[in-house]
């Protein structure tokens, strides 16, 4: 790569991040930093040619049908309130817990994560309501704050994951594989989470208590009524905020619904499991069921307004995906024209570092993309790049597919850049960035405790698509 050359993917970078920090929107920040990159290296002419073909090619992929499938048969699952079964089975089943009422919100976050496949998304839609149960249950916003940011990436392991999606299509690795190789890692994360969660509640309350009894000694060392003191004080949350106990309503189950529910996973996901269908296949049985699933909960003189909403809302959310998409197709043409992507693979490559000590090296480098970018944004970035060098070290690439998605989706909450923190200020702004983070902090151990094992212990991503291969 010449100076010239050099100088010029340094430009087309500052002009992306740029774009990013005047708010401009991610797919075309990437379109108009490549197009710039592209007149600057082959003129005018040549920027009108990617303008025209390039978003082209890049969506007109077969294999991307699945994307629309998936977000059509969740959108229909949520007008359907089988997300809402879901999350009143949880918090039935989950109140006697410590800490109950989190576990539930963050079964929720997870749930609307799956269906909308972005973080930022679900993080902005449950803050507010998850927030006020979870405080109104007795535990503080700083829980609050923790459970939404980090429950929103649950989604990208759990199937359908429209990043491991995106993921497969980017770097030619089977989807129906990677949608199976997320589930270990999707359900030891959730019981990490619920650990860190119960762990969290129950340290609040050992403080709690210790600070009343201290309350209640110091009245009767100095002569005082210690019964006045006690009437007085006030139960705090875990970040001493108030609390009002546990006295939450139990919702109404909806067992019907939570079974309509596991019918649509095991239509949509079951099928590749059991070698029955493949990924675009299945994802139109599982739209075509949930849809059907819709009119039978929806009374007749509401079926064509609620089959309106559903459509507009997963047009809508396919149109951002495949903007991102379209964009970031640009942007990777720019980089390949420039033979940016080539330099640093061989850079890498050349360097005869250890091979773990790459993988790590690559992985923190997707941490402060977390600042500016979501996870489906991250992934068309940065897959292109990482995926060749690593496989370039013998690393399976299921495996490394979803290490990569995991840590991409953790660069949202990690400090001090987390995306998802900045989301949920905007939402909830009087919990504050430091509250905020200190009650991500427990999530991210819990997150680099999935990572480690996950390394450690390979078997758990590819064990699911090992046994559905074997049938």
């Amino acid at each position: 790569m010449t100076a010239a050359t050099l100088f010029i993917v340094i430009a087309v970078l500052v002009l992306f991040l740029g774009l990013l920090a005047i708010r401009f929107h991610v797919g075309l920040s990437l379109m108009v930093a490549g197009l710039v990159g592209v007149v600057l290296m082959r003129g005018t002419d040549a920027a009108v040619s990617t303008a025209a073909n390039q978003p082209f090619s890049t969506s007109a992929d077969y294999s991307l049908t699945i994307i629309p499938l998936f977000i059509l048969m969740g959108v229909f699952a949520v007008h359907a309130r089988l997300a809402q079964a879901g999350f009143d089975l949880a918090s039935r089943v989950l109140r006697r817990f410590p800490g109950g009422a989190a576990l539930a919100s963050l079964s929720g976050s997870g749930l609307f994560a799956a269906v909308t496949g972005s973080s930022v998304a679900t993080v902005a839609t449950m803050a507010r309501v998850s927030t006020d149960a979870i405080v109104k249950a007795g535990h503080g916003i700083r829980l609050a704050a923790g459970v939404v940011c980090a429950g929103g990436t649950l989604g990208v392991l759990i199937p359908p994951s429209i990043v491991l999606v995106l993921y497969g299509v980017v770097t030619g690795e089977s989807i129906g594989e990677l949608l199976l190789a997320g589930i270990g890692p999707g359900l030891l994360t959730i019981l990490l989470y619920g650990i860190t969660i119960v762990l969290m509640v129950l340290a609040a309350r050992r403080k709690r208590d210790r600070v009343n009894a201290s309350k209640e000694r110091e009245p009767a060392m100095a002569g005082g009524s210690s019964a006045s003191a006690t009437t007085t004080s006030e139960p705090t949350g875990s970040a001493g905020e108030k609390a009002t106990g546990e006295g939450v309503p139990e919702p109404e189950l909806d067992l019907f619904g939570f079974m309509l529910l596991v019918v649509i996973f095991m239509v949509s996901i079951g099928t590749i499991y059991l070698g029955l269908a493949t990924a675009t296949e299945a994802a139109s049985f599982g739209a075509v069921s949930a849809f059907v699933i819709l009119l039978i909960r929806t009374r007749p003189p509401r079926w064509m307004s609620a089959i309106k909403e559903s459509v507009t809302e997963a047009v809508g959310l396919t149109a951002m995906t495949f903007l991102l998409m379209a964009g970031a197709g640009v942007f990777t043409y720019f980089l390949a024209l420039s033979g940016a992507s080539t330099a640093v693979v061989d850079a890498v490559l050349a360097a005869d570092l250890e091979p773990y000590v790459v993988l790590v090296l690559c992985l923190l480098l997707l941490l402060p993309l977390g600042m500016f970018l979501d996870g489906i944004s991250m992934i068309l970035v940065a897959a292109p790049l990482l995926h060749p060098i690593l496989s370039g070290y013998g690393f399976e690439g299921l495996w490394l597919g979803v290490l990569i998605v995991k840590v991409a989706e953790m660069a949202l909450i990690t400090p001090p850049v987390g995306m998802n923190a900045f989301v949920y200020s905007g939402a909830v702004p009087e919990a504050g960035l430091g509250r905020i983070f200190r009650g991500i902090v427990p999530f991210i151990i819990a997150d680099l405790v999935v990572v480690a094992i996950l390394i450690m212990v390979p078997d758990i991503v590819t064990f699911i698509p090992e046994l559905s291969s074997a049938k």
